[in-house]
């Protein structure tokens, strides 16, 4: 079955022209529709690497950590586990990491932290090199986290939380998505905690609550790792779209609830919808604005290499769903089908795969362009074997253009 609303306009065209003129000008129809750009085609026109042996100043990280010739505790804080992105500048963007190593026992020397970094994109005049400008620790000086942290100075830890999406709002703050509580966390632009972590309402009375929560009385209804991977803002950064990677106990297998809440209080406001997975084996990486009724969700498998069989983007509509509430999804990439004919990765093809395990960052640059990264999950993942993953940022054009709020993306001059 496919996704709700999704249509394909050759498809249908050709099975009318069947029926009236026969398989003749059907074949040519599919000639057609082989020569011509699909309305999923991208094109590579940006890209740069920050290589995995990246590290940045703080405390030697990784003491628990074996795998694929690294071992630690590593030389400082690995740069590594980008899980969101927004704009910093015109030629910067703010990444933010993850809880670190993958779990709350091996993650408590890892820091949690918003890096900007300036990529050097091939494709636009640059080396494809990444350089790191800065960064933001997040920390809870005020004690508003009602239990206890790993470090005594209240710097925030990859066993206190895990992060995996944010946003910037209207009066600068920062709302960023945990997967641990599930809560969302409330910061300044300095990285400070404003508020005590705010837990997800459940529709039943309750919270939602992963087997990672601090705050656990009872069975958790939301699998290990599935709360909020992904957060949009709509274009005036007023409201908040927290989408969960994984399904609530007693939803139907497959749907993730996307919920509103105010991008001031963080008070939540409901559920607008569902996200409805190809599978419900697949995950979310990743949810941008591109109106304020249209947004980009990443898709992904769990697979990397070879194995991967699927990686996409689609469009969503959260005021047109179905009878189930299931948003309206229209693929608009296929990551594992992306034309490159000026080689900018420098692979010696012009066909080029994005085939990493994790895919955990979007955003709009402009109507025709979005950036495009991995999570490398550090020193883990090997999606472009023999060697383990690289940070790889993209620059990819699309075969549509999007319906563009003047408020989103940067502007040509």
């Amino acid at each position: 079955m496919g996704k709700p609303f999704h249509r394909s306009w050759i498809g249908s065209l050709a099975v009318t022209l069947a029926c009236a003129v026969g398989s003749a000008l059907l074949s040519l129809l599919f000639a057609f529709q082989l020569s011509a750009s699909t309305p999923t085609q991208t094109t590579l026109v940006g890209f740069a690497v920050l290589p995995a042996d990246t590290f940045a100043p703080g405390i030697d990280a990784g003491e628990k950590i074996s795998a694929n010739g690294r071992t630690g505790r590593f030389n400082g804080q690995p740069v590594q586990g980008f899980s969101a992105v927004q704009f910093a500048d015109r030629t910067s963007f703010w990444f933010m990491t993850d809880n670190g190593f993958g779990g709350k026992d091996n993650s408590a020397d890892f820091l949690l932290r918003l890096y900007r970094i300036a990529p050097s994109f091939r494709g636009k005049g640059g080396n494809g090199s990444v350089k790191i400008l800065s960064f933001i620790q997040f920390a809870d000086p005020d004690r508003k986290v009602p239990f206890k942290l790993v470090n005594g100075d209240r710097t925030l830890t990859g066993a206190d939380f895990d992060i995996e999406s944010f946003v910037i709002a209207r009066d600068k703050t920062l709302w960023v998505g945990d997967e641990f509580g599930t809560y969302l966390l409330h910061f300044d632009a300095t990285g400070k905690l404003l508020e005590a972590p705010i837990a997800t309402p459940d529709l039943k009375g309750g919270f939602v609550r992963s087997p990672q929560s601090p705050d656990l009385n009872g069975d958790a209804n939301l699998g290990s790792s599935k709360g909020f991977e992904s957060m949009a803002i709509n274009p005036d950064r007023t409201i908040l779209y927290p989408m969960l990677e994984g399904t609530v106990k007693g939803d139907p297998k497959g749907l993730l609830r996307i919920y509103q809440a105010n991008a001031i209080t963080g008070k939540f406001q409901g559920i607008v919808g569902h996200y409805k997975l190809e599978d419900p084996s697949h995950a979310t990486g990743d949810m941008t604005v591109i109106n304020k009724d249209e947004y980009l969700v990443i898709e992904r498998d769990n697979e990397q290499g070879n194995k991967a069989k699927f990686k996409k983007i689609y469009k969503i509509n959260l005021t047109k769903r179905d009878k189930d509430q299931c948003v309206e999804e229209e693929e608009i990439a296929d990551l594992l089908n992306i034309q490159d004919p000026n080689d900018f990765n420098q692979d010696g093809k012009t066909q080029f795969r994005f085939p990493f395990q994790t895919i955990e960052d979007i955003l709009v640059i402009d109507a025709s362009t979005i950036l495009i990264a991995n999570d490398n999950n550090y020193p883990f993942s090997i999606g472009r074997p023999p060697s383990i993953d690289n940070t790889e940022i993209l620059l990819l054009k699309l075969s549509r253009s999007l319906n563009l709020d003047s408020q989103i993306g940067l502007p040509e001059r």
